[in-house]
């Protein structure tokens, strides 16, 4: 029977690890913090796991957060301008967004409990490699710059080489919950600004995110210290999303509105980046990139853990289909994989790029009909079909055709 390392105790590996345990594969999760250190620390990310994602946890056992006022049900799209852009689509299948710091704990104890093995470790390279020998195989699951660099940058798939949005991200109280619960996102000639309700250990609260084009007005967020200054740090937030977001500022209650707790906010830039799929290591074994290790996207699109996990199942299955784990498994892996990421890859980098005139006009055809506000939503759930939809203006005038003549 197999013996496989994961690297990284993030959704991928996570997911990763349940599948193999499912199928009797034995598995060692390396996790870079303890449960505890990490459900104590701060926010890693506020990822929102779409219907098939969701799914995937059914098949796993660990749907622990079903239904409930803490579903996503749709996406509101609000751009202000001539001429105004504004609906309200419907997801097919109710999202969900769950703070990691509850979400990853206890998926590592289901993992536990039914048998697998944690290892707390920050491994680099060179730790990967003597990792390698104890195991059949290796999957990076991880972000770090200390194991990315086993993974070098494809030129071909990576058109960036620079964030293209300062990002700012929180947690916070006094935002006012929506009935049907949705995204609400809002363009604007500054960036983006995006809330959405999230689940913590805490109860309910609402994350938001902030993209700010680089020489816009959001961008002085991303460097604003919050810690040493959270009340002006909270004030500038408000400001800016009064001037940027005023729908969503007239649900904030400036009596309520702050930070969930100390350090509940993520600032920086993502340079969205995919990188070469697999290295063979000193030892002879392979280990292969999963997650953050092998793709980067901006979060506008919210498909990073959606990807991540859709990765997992995949590589599960190859897997279990059995060895030998050389380099032609390696390639193996990688084509199947891209054939899933390259469509989710492409539709993220169109989101960063400047705007393209077809798909504001879907956003205009969807202010007037809502079978357009739902088609287009209901994507967020499968990208492949969302990319077919905006590759191209002739494919955007097919796509609504279809959707036009079907209703």
């Amino acid at each position: 029977m197999s013996d496989i390392a994961i690297v990284g105790a993030g959704i991928s590996g996570l997911h990763l690890a349940l599948r193999l345990q499912q199928a009797g594969v034995t598995t060692t999760v390396y996790a870079e913090r303890s449960t505890e250190e990490l459900a104590a620390g701060r926010p890693l990310s506020l990822p929102v796991r779409f219907g098939k994602t969701r799914d995937r946890e059914r098949e796993l056992g660990v749907s622990h957060w079903e239904g409930g006022d803490d579903d996503t049900l749709g996406v509101r799209l609000v751009a202000r301008g001539e001429p105004g852009i504004e609906f309200l689509g419907r997801l097919d299948a109710p999202a969900s967004g769950v703070d990691l710091r509850l979400y990853l704990p206890t998926l590592t104890a289901d993992y536990l409990e039914r048998g697998g093995r944690v290892v707390v470790l920050r491994p680099d390279a060179a730790e990967i490699d003597r990792i390698s020998r104890d195991h059949d195989l290796v999957v990076v699951a991880t972000g770090r710059a200390a194991t990315t660099g086993l993974f070098p940058r494809d030129p071909e798939r990576s058109p960036y080489t620079a964030p293209q949005r300062a990002l700012t991200a929180g947690l916070f109280h006094g935002i006012a919950p929506v009935d049907p619960g949705h995204i609400h996102f809002q363009v604007s000639e500054a960036g983006e600004i995006f809330s959405t309700r999230i689940l913590t250990a805490d109860g309910p609260v609402h994350g938001m995110v902030i993209e700010g084009l680089p020489g816009g007005a959001l961008e002085q967020l991303a460097s604003y210290d919050h810690l040493e200054d959270p009340a002006g740090f909270e004030k500038t937030l408000l400001s800016l999303v009064a001037e940027y977001a005023p729908d969503l500022r007239e649900r904030i209650s400036d009596r309520e509105f702050g930070i969930r707790r100390p350090g509940d906010v993520i600032q920086g830039g993502l340079t969205p980046v995919v990188r070469r799929s697999w290295a063979a290591l000193d030892s002879g074994r392979i280990a292969l990139a999963l997650g953050d290790a092998w793709i980067v996207n901006d979060p506008l699109a919210g498909q990073g853990a959606n990807l991540g996990s859709r990765s997992a199942f995949e590589i599960a299955e190859l897997i279990v289909a059995g060895g030998p784990f050389d380099e032609a498994f390696a390639e193996r892996v990688a084509e199947r994989l891209w054939r899933i990421a390259e469509p989710v890859v492409a539709w993220s980098n169109l989101n960063v790029a400047p705007p393209v005139e077809h798909v504001g006009g879907i956003f205009v055809t969807a202010t007037a009909d809502q079978r357009v506000a739902d088609a287009f939503v209901a994507n967020f759930n499968h990208p492949a079909d969302m990319w077919e939809a905006v590759k191209s203006p002739d494919a955007t005038r097919a796509w609504l055709d279809k959707i036009t003549e079907a209703g």
